[in-house]
């Protein structure tokens, strides 16, 4: 599990300490009482700084709210960064499942963030233009695991016919979908384990209209 912000601080160095502090103090305030209820001067309160020192770190309230979905990123951006090196290596299926996997981890720690902040439009408007500028968001984890299924299919792992930017779309809907549901329906509590079975049979799925194996039929079938 990767660690909070609140373990990374640093005493050597008290102005990172103070802004870690402020990371650990959103996550926690966002997580119990959620964005709507959360005003900058609860958060200094929370993290025992001056309400000063928030905009000594962060421009505004969106740059910290950026700053708390870095920190909850997880091993996401590793596991994605390895990806082109598991082409032809296992399963396509294993390999997709482990992303999914990790996806998911990011994406349920993440989305209670994600709806409170459309109680907020002008903020939501500001986080998402900063992650515009910034190229962050689902498009570029889309790209990584378009380009590992297009691999795949110079390989004859993935059938010709698929296509990796809709194949990809479908995997993270999937993870985020389980994520909304486990807090919707379950208050967060469904389990990683069931969710991690949930995902293993998406992809599952997915796999099976990918295979490779009935393409000379199917294209026999289309004459």
């Amino acid at each position: 599990m990767p660690r909070s912000a609140a373990a990374r601080v640093n005493p050597r160095f008290p102005g990172l300490d103070q802004k870690e502090k402020l990371i650990a103090a959103t996550e926690r305030l966002l997580s119990s009482q959620g964005l709507g209820c959360v005003t900058t001067r609860d958060i200094a309160r929370a993290a025992k700084v001056a309400e000063g020192a928030l905009y000594h770190h962060f421009g505004d309230k969106a740059e910290l709210i950026l700053s708390v979905v870095l920190h909850q990123l997880g091993d996401f951006p590793d596991v994605l960064q390895g990806l082109p090196l598991q082409v032809g290596q296992n399963t396509v299926e294993k390999n997709l499942a482990r992303v999914l996997e990790s996806a998911f981890a990011f994406h349920f720690r993440m989305a209670p963030l994600v709806c409170s902040l459309f109680a907020d439009q002008e903020l939501l408007a500001r986080v998402r233009n900063m992650m515009n500028e910034r190229s962050m968001g689902p498009g570029r984890s889309t790209s990584v695991i378009s380009a590992y299924l297009r691999a795949e299919q110079q390989l004859g792992r993935v059938a010709n016919a698929a296509e990796p930017e809709t194949v990809a779309g479908l995997m993270l809907a999937a993870s985020f979908n389980t994520a909304m549901c486990d807090h919707f329906f379950q208050g967060g509590s469904g389990g990683e384990a069931k969710a991690h079975r949930q995902l293993r049979e998406a992809v599952r799925a997915l796999v099976v209209g990918l295979g490779p194996r009935n393409e000379g039929k199917r294209a026999r079938e289309r004459r």
